[in-house]
């Protein structure tokens, strides 16, 4: 038998409960049939719960993932308490706002004045200096002077940007540009 008679046979029988049946009854026996395909699945699902189940079984899972928890607790710890030596030190920031600036000028933006804030937080190990940047220039410019400076002065975030389109037919952008930079903070 092809697919076409196939899909006749599977009308007729259909056509034929439904006029027998009726409509709630054809859809009582699409229930039945849902229901004894999935009770010849619970036996295949039973074996592993009946796994879980086991008290000794849990238990040696419990211990195996308990000394694994205490084993990341210690790592982690000692990657917190080494995670600000990887970051340099204050005295950087005017080295990082130089290249960030002879980024700028490599990439051939017009830049305006910058605004700076330095942050530090007391229970923070960390001290944050944020540069607002206006730059104009055309996109391409753009992008390639926040990825110049990402790729060159590794504890530079990208904060934030704004870009405005002064003019509809002008290829030309005003862009501010935050950065954040991160330092370790001074230990007392």
């Amino acid at each position: 038998m092809n697919r076409d008679q196939w899909r006749d046979r599977l009308l007729t029988l259909r056509f034929e409960l439904q006029r027998r049946l009726g409509l709630p009854g054809l859809l009582g026996a699409l229930l039945l049939g849902a229901a004894a395909v999935v009770a010849a699945a619970i036996p295949r699902v039973e074996g592993p719960a009946r796994e879980l189940r086991d008290p000794a079984s849990l238990a040696q899972t419990a211990k195996a993932r308990h000394g694994v928890a205490e084993r990341s607790a210690a790592t982690e710890t000692v990657a917190l308490n080494t995670l600000s030596d990887l970051f340099p030190g204050f005295a950087q920031s005017a080295n990082d706002i130089a290249t960030i600036l002879a980024q700028a000028r490599d990439s051939n933006l017009t830049l305006g004045s910058a605004e700076y804030l330095v942050t530090n937080d007391t229970n923070a190990h960390f001290v944050r200096y944020q540069m607002l940047l206006p730059v104009k220039d055309q996109y391409g410019s753009i992008r390639h002077f926040l990825a110049s400076v990402l790729n060159n002065v590794p504890n530079a975030a990208l904060r934030e940007i704004h870009v405005e389109r002064p003019a509809v037919n002008g290829n030309v952008l005003d862009a501010r540009v935050r950065f954040e930079l991160i330092y370790r903070a001074a230990q007392p």
